[in-house]
């Protein structure tokens, strides 16, 4: 497969034939940013730049419908001279995804975009150092988009929906890597459902992960720990991304407070495997509800580069273009829900309030140039014509701006839904000063028979997703009742966690 350069020509080439959809990707500068892993005591952080990538979705302008937002993701992407991160931190929908007319059985464009997205912004960055994908699934009703959850067509996915869901988009980008020339040695994803056993977890693997032949499986059921950093042997706080938002990461600094040793140890927990089994006992991981830990690794090919415990360490950092330090830790809602909605037709009965004119793409080929990229250079932008950035360059402050814009909306009905779709295009282009923002795309794959059939199921019937009561470890497809007793035993290993003290798990 030869990738084209640009994303909406990727997009256009991954898309059902003739779905139109308009994309508007927006990243940021290269800032400062806090290393991923703690430092060992007394020693300075890894040297860390961090890169924020925003694509949201909407339905296509045109002269009968207004314009709605349909989806979002955002990307951080951490660099430093060892590894380079990038970290899927929101997703949501609107419920609206019916407005694109998508064809009954077809791929889920949700699932077609974010997977798309995530290889183009991988693949230029395998360029010697050891890449990681990464994110955790945590089912709620709403992230990017206020009100969404009262629309009637949002299908809002429970915990193990949720995690099976992007289990599927993770095995799109990695059969796509592996389809590549020259792809060298093979990624793997790794995954860990805190509280779940081995079996369980495995459960959770997408269907062709079974293809995979026993020797050389593509989906594990660990924490890539040897993957990830050089040294092993360091304490446990050095072994783990602290990422924004993060669950994981607010274990991490609750077990730093407790005290540790010299060298960096904790006394209360001391292995990984310990680690990952308390993670069960948190509230994020034990409210009734399950939490996937996704790590997708890209090991660099013999001739881009050597085993991670070889990489010189005084390797050049990317270039930082804004020395203010980036407030990383600072993003809140760092979690995933996608909902996969099922698709019909509807009738467009209002007018479109274009607030900007878009690229198009067709099948022929773009109408105008598209792929500008204007990048904010104190009140004026300029055009830079460089690869995997967005249509829009923002500094830090200007993209925190939209993005909290974005969580000031409200999306619940059309007509809120349509207003504010349009106030966040307009204040995008008030922010940046560009000329225009957003390309139109037309998908240009020929959907046959067998693509139908061989297309994972990406339309999952609506669930609840409040799940009550305490959870236990359970058998693969089946979930215990809870008992009374048990609940007791779960409020007092909370107390216990919160001490910093750790008891082993009370047999049933």
């Amino acid at each position: 497969m030869v990738d084209r350069l640009d994303l909406a020509s990727q997009l256009a080439s991954a898309l059902p034939k003739d779905l139109g959809l308009t994309v508007y990707h927006i990243s940021t500068l290269s800032n400062p940013s806090l290393a991923l892993f703690a430092p060992l005591p007394h020693q300075q952080e890894e040297e860390t730049t961090c890169q924020s990538h925003f694509l949201a979705v909407s339905t296509p302008r045109s002269d009968e419908a207004k314009e709605v937002l349909v989806f979002a993701v955002e990307v951080l992407i951490f660099a430093s001279p060892s590894l380079t991160t990038l970290f899927v931190s929101k997703a949501d929908s609107t419920g609206f995804s019916s407005r694109l007319g998508v064809t009954k059985g077809s791929p889920s464009p949700i699932a077609t975009v974010i997977s798309t997205f995530l290889h183009y912004l991988v693949k230029p960055r395998l360029n010697g150092t050891r890449v990681v994908l990464s994110l955790f699934a945590r089912a709620q009703n709403q992230y990017l988009f206020p009100g969404s959850s009262e629309n009637a067509g949002k299908h809002i996915l429970n915990d193990r929906q949720l995690i099976k869901w992007w289990g599927r988009v993770l095995d799109k980008v990695l059969r796509r890597r592996a389809e590549m020339p020259s792809s060298g040695p093979n990624s793997t994803v790794h995954l860990i459902v805190p509280g779940c056993e081995k079996t369980e977890t495995r459960s959770f693997f997408p269907p062709l992960a079974r293809l995979d032949p026993p020797t050389d499986p593509r989906w594990i059921d660990s924490y890539p720990v040897d993957l990830l950093v050089a040294d092993t042997k360091q304490p446990i706080r050095s072994l783990i991304p602290r990422f924004p938002d993060d669950p994981k990461a607010r274990f991490l600094e609750d077990l730093d407070g407790t005290g540790m040793d010299e060298q960096g140890n904790w006394r209360s927990v001391t292995t990984l495997h310990q680690f990952w089994e308390m993670m069960s006992y948190r509230q994020e991981c034990s409210a009734g509800r399950l939490v996937g830990f996704f790590w997708m690794v890209f090991p660099p090919s013999q001739r881009e580069g050597t085993s991670l415990a070889g990489i010189d360490a005084r390797m050049p950092l990317p270039q930082t273009r804004n020395l203010d330090r980036a407030k990383v830790h600072g993003f809140s809602n760092a979690v995933i829900q996608i909902d996969p909605e099922p698709y019909t037709s509807v009738s467009n009965t209002s007018d479109l309030a274009k607030s900007s004119t878009p690229t198009e793409l067709s099948q022929n080929g773009p109408t105008e140039p598209h792929g500008l990229e204007y990048e904010v250079v104190g009140d004026r932008p300029r055009k830079d014509e460089s690869t995997a950035k967005g249509e829009l360059v923002l500094d830090g402050g200007q993209y925190q701006t939209l993005m909290d814009y974005l969580l000031q909306t409200d999306f619940a009905g059309s007509e809120l839904a349509e207003e504010h779709t349009c106030g966040w295009i307009s204040k995008a282009l008030e922010i940046s000063g560009a000329p225009r923002f957003g390309q139109t795309i037309h998908g240009e794959m020929a959907l046959n028979a067998s693509s139908h059939i061989s297309a994972p199921n990406n339309h999952v019937t609506p669930a609840v997703n409040m799940l009550t009561g305490l959870r236990k470890k359970r058998k693969a497809e089946q979930v215990s009742e809870i008992s009374e007793g048990e609940k007791e035993v779960s409020q007092s290993m909370a107390k216990t966690l919160a001490t910093g003290l750790v008891r082993k798990k009370p047999k049933n």
